[in-house]
């Protein structure tokens, strides 16, 4: 099956990118293009609020994943269909019942959270239900990029984002002018996906009646691990819109988010890129192929993103200065800084790609861990000593140590070393 796999990617691969990018990108381009009516329509504060709302799902998606979703993608590649199977039909359980325990959680802590992060009574509920339906897709998005069905890809791609767009304007014109009308609609937009993903994993014959206790032994094994590691991502990339929500406010919250969320256009191509190029890394991964072998795709990767960060400048600029309130080009500053932390993180993103493969769990713990470590730290001190430009700056300290120690556990996995055939 794998040889089966490289070919097909051997003789389809720049369609595939092509294909991949397109639809990573148009998906994205129609977020962005909807953002000045959200921007115009919303307060600062309600963008504030729901900045703090989709980061609560970045953040907490691990941790009800419980690394599953690494394993769906890593497996495909080792297992046969019957047992994948398993690993699918078992490794849904796992967010499932995390999602639930998680409602009575969150109750016994909404004071202190909604004293700290300004957090909505609705969010109790609404959370929980939007984890597992953002996993629904993450595993569904996992499933056709390791089976090559692009086209199946850019439908359900194209579908999420129209139908959450979509919905999002028309409840904030007739319904709600407010967050709550956005979050709504990110949630219905999730059960449509979920419907099409639990038919798909049918059809495939994905789902299977009995539930192995031994998968699932290992998988929440492995689980701690991968559950850490996807958390340690959370801190070095979102944790910061907390800290300026609790020490900053709602409004400035609002001004930082529209910053971030335009630095991040970079890293949704750097998305679409990866969806091709790591079920392509992971095949040659198989073979145990190394730097020497795979320094090409790196270097293709680091002059897209380099050509994508001025691109993205650009275009940001011109947005700040012509369709979004006057206001928000005050903040434009915190843009620049926060588009240099993120294309230092689609670098680092990259060179993870063999540490995850590897499945070490000891150097997951342990990157995962210093990663966190670095994160609060320096997003306690920016904020509680410092102004919102010195937490920005911060993220771009934190991506070049963890940069720093990606390659450093990347050396000590022979990763580097020249045609080195084991592991």
């Amino acid at each position: 099956m794998l040889q089966k796999i490289k070919s097909i990617l051997s003789k389809t691969s720049s369609r595939q990118v092509g294909i991949y990018t397109f639809v990573g990108s148009l998906s994205k381009l129609i977020s962005f293009a909807a953002l000045p009516f959200f921007v115009n329509k919303l307060s600062a504060g309600d963008i504030g609020i729901l900045n703090i709302f989709s980061n609560c799902i970045v953040f907490l998606t691990p941790i009800i994943s419980m690394g599953v979703l690494y394993t769906f993608s890593v497996d495909y590649f080792k297992l046969p269909k019957v047992e994948y199977a398993k690993k699918i039909s078992t490794g849904l359980i796992i967010p499932a019942a995390l999602s639930l325990l998680l409602i009575p959680f969150l109750f016994l802590l909404k004071v202190p959270l909604a004293k700290a992060f300004n957090f909505q009574p609705a969010f109790l509920w609404l959370i929980p239900v939007c984890l597992f339906l953002n996993f629904c897709f993450e595993a569904f998005t996992i499933l056709m990029r390791n089976q090559n069905k692009v086209k199946l890809f850019a439908v359900v791609s194209i579908v999420k984002v129209v139908t959450e767009i979509g919905l999002s304007i028309l409840f904030i014109l007739f319904i709600y002018q407010s967050w709550y009308s956005r979050a709504l609609a990110y949630l219905l937009s999730g059960l449509v996906i979920a419907g099409l993903f639990f038919f798909y994993v049918g059809k495939q014959q994905f789902l299977v009646n009995r539930i192995e206790t031994k998968v699932l032994r290992r998988e929440l094994h492995f689980g701690l691990s991968g559950m850490v590691l996807q958390t340690a991502i959370f801190f070095i990339n979102s944790s910061d819109k907390f800290f300026v929500m609790s020490f900053f406010g709602k409004d400035q919250a609002g001004y930082y988010a529209v910053a971030s969320t335009f630095a991040g256009i970079q890293y949704i191509f750097a998305i679409s890129l990866l969806q091709y190029l790591q079920p392509v890394l992971f095949s040659r991964f198989v073979d145990r192929d190394k730097w020497n072998d795979v320094k090409f795709l790196f270097y293709k990767y680091f002059l897209a993103m380099a050509a994508t960060m001025l691109a993205v400048v650009a275009v940001t600029f011109i947005v700040y200065s012509y369709l979004l309130r006057p206001s928000y080009l005050s903040y434009l500053s915190y843009f620049y800084i926060l588009a240099v932390n993120t294309f230092l993180w689609t670098i680092a993103n990259l060179f993870l790609q063999y540490i995850v493969f590897i499945k070490n769990k000891k150097i997951l713990v342990q990157l995962s861990v210093l990663s966190i470590a670095v994160a609060v730290c320096i997003n306690y001190i920016a904020s509680k000593y410092y102004a919102i430009t010195y937490l920005a700056w911060g993220q771009v300290l934190i991506d070049l140590i963890v940069i720093g120690v990606i390659l450093f556990y990347n050396k000590k996995l022979l990763f580097f070393t020249s045609n080195e055939k084991g592991f």
